[in-house]
């Protein structure tokens, strides 16, 4: 009863923290920020987090296992069209539930001599799951990739991916009043798909279509003039 309070109470810890790392960035957020928001004493906290490096520790590792998981292949059957847009919405999801490791990773670097490295090796056996899932759509008939090529998707992807956040904040998108929309998500979902497009084959390309259909306005350049709708395009 005792361990299963303090499993419990360690988790509400980590997902506040969370939180407030992804709303105001690591670097603004303290412990006694997080004990504050839980109404909980700092020695409370203490008691489970001695800092907040292990806080971070901590998600970090939570992060990590929990998306080397979500890109494992089926163990029972061959992979789909569908599989496809799962398996990115997966990862465009969980990328933007832990954006703060992304967004501030220098800063994480600079702090932790262990981070780099834990970071790189993380980033390795990513791409590397990701190569497995795309040899297998391969083989299924689904896309048509060299092995340049696919390692060039592969890497661009998680540029993408990892990248999105600041990518959002630099280009006015992303402010305080609209972090938690879940269009953001899916729009990096979407340029994911299009990313692969050119590659896709059979139903591949059906479920390409249909998902792009269900995206019917310009989010980036409907306020300045600098794109119109297709059906102008000459």
């Amino acid at each position: 009863m005792v361990a299963g309070k303090k499993l419990n109470t360690k988790q509400r810890i980590l997902n506040m923290s969370l939180t407030l790392f992804n709303e105001k960035g690591e670097r603004a957020v303290t412990t006694n920020h997080i004990a504050a928001a839980l109404d909980m004493s700092p020695g409370n906290l203490y008691y489970h987090y001695s800092n907040k490096q292990e806080i971070i520790k901590a998600l970090t590792d939570r992060y990590q296992e929990q998306t080397l998981k979500m890109l494992e292949l089926p163990n029972d059957r061959s992979v789909t069209a569908n599989d496809k847009i799962i398996y990115f919405k997966a990862l465009s999801d969980q990328l933007w539930s832990y954006r703060f490791l992304h967004r501030d990773v220098f800063h994480l670097v600079e702090r932790d001599q262990h981070f780099n490295q834990d970071y790189a090796d993380f980033a390795k056996r990513v791409m590397h799951k990701v190569q497995k899932l795309y040899q297998a759509f391969v083989q299924a008939g689904l896309m048509k990739l060299t092995s340049i090529e696919m390692e060039a998707l592969i890497i661009n992807i998680w540029i993408i991916l990892t990248n999105w956040t600041n990518f959002l904040f630099m280009s006015g998108h992303l402010n305080d009043s609209n972090h938690l929309q879940e269009k953001w998500s899916m729009l990096a979902l979407k340029q994911l798909v299009i990313l692969e497009s050119p590659y896709l084959l059979g139903e591949s390309q059906k479920t390409y279509q249909q998902f792009l259909a269900s995206f019917d306005e310009n989010v980036w350049f409907m306020n300045d003039g600098l794109m119109t709708d297709n059906k102008n395009d000459v």
